[in-house]
């Protein structure tokens, strides 16, 4: 997960907006989400110094079981495993894969009929893969509270904690306006948007999208590179995305989400060592499929 100042910055999983209504039946919820999305060749620099272009493929599944109480605390528990595939020209000091392997535990305690506290941690390796060690472990957190102020509009305020990110702390207020039975305003990181809702079946929308993430690099990979500094170094990779999306609710739990605009921001940054690449702006597209039982 990463920020920057004027951008609030979730990359792990986001907390997902609920309202504090009446208990739910005891029992468990199954989610899984499989998402592929492509970013075709751009430039990148340093500095001045142009390097090539890059492309970056990104494939992400992952499952989140729910246990209902029926009381006023639920957990979850799953797996998930994502990957970024960056094809490189001449800018070799850059690892062709970024990824990561972890198991996310969360909870979600409705205090009272306003509030509730919801809380994720997701435990695993975060990775270029060349060699895994010790090192490679880390722990993202996100944390944060709701308010309903009446059924129709939630109010946030969430945290995102990553101490291996270059920015370790981010986050702030939200919300989300349900405006009409059509029309909803969801201001909530990694992707806050406008949301349109013709009928039960789809959903359209217009917004933001945030990707990345921090993730150590192998001992050997600077000195592979002819640069030994960047050995066994934390690198934060980020891309900021604005388009458009459409959700098709398909029926018996399957739901399927595409989207496509422009990535106005892209870089891999290693803040230890005060090295920043920066990807110039390029078309996107995204591919969702989800099923839930």
């Amino acid at each position: 997960m990463f920020v920057r100042p004027l951008l609030l910055l979730a990359l792990a999983t986001p907390l997902a907006a609920q309202n504090p209504g009446q208990p739910a039946q005891p029992g468990y919820i199954g989610n899984l989400d499989l998402t592929t999305s492509y970013v075709p060749d751009s430039g990148i620099r340093v500095g001045s110094t142009d390097l090539g272009d890059i492309d970056t493929f990104q494939n992400r599944i992952k499952y989140t079981g729910t246990f209902i109480s029926g009381g006023s605390v639920n957990w979850s528990m799953g797996f998930e495993a994502e990957r970024f595939g960056f094809g490189l020209d001449t800018s070799s000091m850059l690892p062709t894969t970024l990824g990561s392997v972890s198991l996310p535990l969360g909870i979600n305690w409705k205090i009272n009929s306003k509030w509730a506290f919801l809380a994720e941690v997701s435990p695993g390796i975060y990775s270029d893969f060349v060699e895994i060690s010790a090192s490679d472990f880390n722990a993202p957190l996100i944390a944060g509270l709701s308010y309903a102020v009446n059924e129709n509009f939630l109010f946030f305020l969430q945290l995102s904690l990553d101490t291996r990110r270059d920015i370790p702390i981010v986050g702030g207020p939200g919300f989300r306006w349900q405006m009409s039975r059509q029309w909803a305003l969801s201001m909530l990181v990694p992707r806050p948007r406008v949301e349109f809702r013709p009928n039960d079946a789809w959903m359209l929308y217009a917004g933001a999208e945030l990707v990345g993430g921090a993730y150590q690099l192998s001992t050997e990979h600077g000195t592979r590179r002819g640069d030994a500094q960047f050995d066994d170094v934390n690198m934060t990779y980020r891309e900021i995305r604005a388009g458009i999306g459409a959700i098709w609710n398909v029926g018996h739990g399957f739901r399927l989400e595409a989207a496509g605009g422009w990535v106005f921001d892209r870089r891999f940054v290693v803040d230890e060592e005060r090295r920043q690449w920066n990807g110039e702006g390029a078309p996107y597209a995204r591919l969702q499929l989800a099923y839930r039982y």
